[in-house]
């Protein structure tokens, strides 16, 4: 009788012990799908400038987090950047699409498809000057990611 009993207090005390330590351990963020995209990646548009874009994992989806690009306009070098630990645009399997705003000549925007097996990134910009929502400047870039 006293050794059942021994038993039990000895279960239940494991079973609290395991409920306190499991409810203590950090809730880790799951892993999304190609986490071999986190990072940085910068690159070089059509015009010869520079654009970088930083892709982080909110609970297991893939996010654009930032982007730095610079273009050419009639008044000189423009450098248009924004960043967002929310994310500024998802990333649906390997492509995303950022909307910047919108202006007489349509949307502005930056977009790409990330190359996996190449680890590159390829897209499309169209921004408009600062102060101007008429002439939409656009072009290609290029990255490859930051090692």
């Amino acid at each position: 009788m006293k050794r059942g009993l021994l038993l039990i207090v000895i279960a239940t005390g494991a079973i609290f012990i395991s409920i306190a330590f499991s409810s203590c351990k950090k809730k880790e963020t799951p892993l999304p799908d190609y986490p071999q995209l986190l990072g940085t990646w910068p690159g070089t548009t059509s015009q010869g400038t520079t654009i970088s874009l930083g892709v982080t994992n909110i609970n297991g989806t893939l996010y654009i987090n930032q982007y730095d690009l610079t273009v050419y306009t009639a008044s000189g070098y423009q450098a248009l950047h924004a960043g967002n630990s929310d994310g500024l645009g998802v990333i649906n399997n390997t492509q995303f699409n950022i909307h910047i705003g919108t202006g007489s000549a349509g949307e502005s925007y930056i977009d790409g498809t990330f190359d996996v097996q190449d680890t590159t990134l390829s897209g499309n910009f169209a921004v408009y000057p600062s102060g101007n929502t008429i002439d939409l400047i656009s072009g290609y870039y290029y990255c490859n990611k930051r090692h």
